[in-house]
């Protein structure tokens, strides 16, 4: 759950672009899909996306942007509930089912940033930066509002959660249907919300 800020700068071609490409990463991976490829297929020059997104990997993290803004509603309160944050994450894990591709492509590029020179790195650390922070201080308010009266640190709580979810993601890219990713998302982060 992001919001990129570059994402909705680029809009019209830009946009198209990162759709286009949100379609040839999920079917053909980040290595298979090509640049000129998803240029064409978007009906601009290569020269165009080149512009907008400099390289394969700014392109990519454009994708991911993207792909986790559309699980934001438009219409958020101006109160964020400890609800509405487990529904928002149960219904980013449902939507990750309609995209295995672009789920297999985001586990893959978390396991290759975990190298320094990984020209994502730093994306991948931002991205699970904000969604543990989320996370975190949903637990931390429980906490603190004496909803739960666990007091293992939010933060740690907060990490667990992330990782076993994208190692649960990774399990059902290679067992698909064994594992309801949903359900054990909303099972763990309704007990550690205390909801």
């Amino acid at each position: 759950m992001l919001i990129g800020p570059d994402v909705k700068a680029r809009a019209g071609v830009g946009l198209l672009l990162v759709e286009r490409a949100a379609e040839a990463f999920a079917e053909q991976g980040f290595h298979g899909a090509s640049l000129r490829g998803i240029a064409r297929e978007a009906g601009v020059d290569h020269s165009t996306l080149v512009h907008h997104f400099g390289n394969k990997v700014g392109l990519l993290t454009a994708v991911l942007d993207w792909h986790d803004q559309q699980a934001i509603p438009d219409d958020l309160p101006e109160v964020i509930t400890p609800e509405i944050v487990l529904t928002g994450f149960v219904a980013t894990a449902r939507r990750n089912q309609q995209f295995p591709g672009l789920v297999q492509l985001l586990s893959t590029m978390s396991a290759e940033a975990a190298a320094t020179n990984y020209p994502a790195r730093t994306f991948s650390q931002r991205r699970h930066g904000l969604i543990v922070g989320v996370i975190a201080s949903t637990i931390h308010e429980q906490q603190v509002g004496g909803i739960v009266s666990n007091d293992a640190p939010a933060q740690q709580q907060a990490i667990e959660i992330v990782a076993a979810w994208e190692r649960m993601q990774v399990y059902d890219a290679l067992h698909p249907g064994e594992v309801d990713v949903p359900a054990f998302v909303e099972r763990v982060m309704r007990g550690a919300f205390g909801l």
